[in-house]
């Protein structure tokens, strides 16, 4: 059991299931833009007009990425995984940030305050420079000429104008949306793997790269994939039904639902109903109206049969499909948000001087009744 004043998954007075970042709700923080849900994992309060713009400042001043890092990208093979490209790429970036060689991380229980600000500091600036290693690392990969930070634009639309794709206001406020559904949910997986190495009292960029290593997975966010994977290979709705049955009968695992804070049965989380809101009028408006005609059977037979709604992955991924987003880059999109709530739940933890994790272990192997008895390497 831990503590936690970052985020909570609970239930209002109206019956729904809301998410709450910092005691605000997340049905009214995407309203707002993706940096001030920043702003206020990290600071613990909401910027007002000015903070906001100076903050917004230093995101797009961290972006660029320096010229040896440039170049270590231009050597990667073609085709590596975009989640290897984008850790390593940030692995390798942390050698030129200013506060690398700052001792400060070795002494975290003298200077826990100041061990905090070292770690929210260097998580901006990494933080700042993902999404131009995603951009840049997939054009470089297909051979595409990589193109630049725009300082004229918001995270979001500077975001897809790197990737190739037009900020239009509806690609630009899905893209937002996305990003601040993903920013944090209570100590899940990957945080939880970041905590843990944050707690051994190493530098400020290692439990970064750990807590991007576990995203990685396909049982946590790179199941993103897979539910791509998923609409991809039932292609349309008349197929679907068949293939989730076939599916179940196999007990193949289906990605895109339930989740162990699936707080009543049949709810629907807050993120998913947001998530819906905005990609079924987007997938009629593209022309895509059939993505979600499959949604809903799949959803409906996952209910029936499994008892099972969909988690924030399936309404998600049709998004990222909808705005044009390539399947490759979901879990990297994922890990840009999911960042900025490793770095606030670290700092949290350093701030309150937390001990080493080392979970208690139940030994179920021979014990002293079974000892072993050791032969000589020549007599075995």
């Amino acid at each position: 059991m831990c503590t936690s004043d970052i985020s909570f998954t609970t239930v209002g007075a109206d019956g729904k299931p809301v998410l709450l970042y910092r005691g605000y709700s997340i049905y009214d923080l995407v309203k707002g833009l993706f940096e001030e849900s920043v702003y206020l994992l990290l600071e613990g309060e909401l910027p007002d007009q000015k903070q906001l713009t100076a903050f917004s400042q230093q995101l797009k001043k961290y972006s660029r990425l320096e010229d040896p890092v440039l170049e270590h990208m231009h050597a990667y093979p073609k085709n590596v995984q975009m989640m290897d490209f984008l850790f390593t790429t940030l692995s390798y970036a942390r050698f030129f940030d200013e506060d690398y060689h700052n001792p400060l991380w070795q002494k975290p229980h003298e200077n826990p305050e100041q061990v905090a600000e070292l770690i929210v500091r260097t998580g901006l600036r990494m933080g700042a420079k993902i999404p131009t290693i995603i951009a840049k690392g997939y054009r470089i990969r297909h051979g595409e000429t990589v193109i630049s930070p725009d300082p004229a634009l918001d995270y979001a639309a500077n975001f897809l104008n790197m990737i190739g794709i037009p900020p239009d206001d509806d690609a630009v406020n899905a893209l937002n949306v996305i990003l601040i559904l993903y920013l944090e949910h209570t100590i899940n997986c990957s945080t939880f793997s970041s905590l843990v190495v944050e707690s051994s009292g190493t530098d400020p960029y290692s439990p970064l790269l750990a807590g991007a290593a576990s995203l990685k997975g396909v049982l946590h966010g790179g199941a993103n994939e897979r539910v791509a994977d998923l609409f991809e290979e039932i292609e349309s709705p008349e197929h679907a039904e068949a293939y989730i049955l076939r599916k179940l009968k196999n007990k193949e695992r289906v990605s895109g639902f339930g989740h162990r804070l699936q707080l009543y049965k049949n709810r629907v989380e807050s993120r998913v109903l947001i998530a819906e809101q905005i990609a079924r009028p987007l997938a009629e408006k593209k022309g895509l109206g059939h993505y979600f005609e499959i949604y809903d059977i799949i959803s409906r037979i996952m209910l029936e049969e499994k008892e099972r709604t969909p988690n924030a992955d399936l309404p998600i991924c049709l998004l990222l499909k909808i705005i044009g987003i390539p399947r490759e880059l979901n879990t990297p999109i994922f890990q840009a948000t999911r960042h900025f709530g490793w770095v606030a739940n670290n700092a949290r933890q350093r701030k309150s001087n937390g001990p080493l994790y080392r979970p208690t272990q139940e030994y179920i192997g021979p014990g002293l009744e079974e000892m072993k008895s050791y032969v000589p390497l020549e007599q075995r």
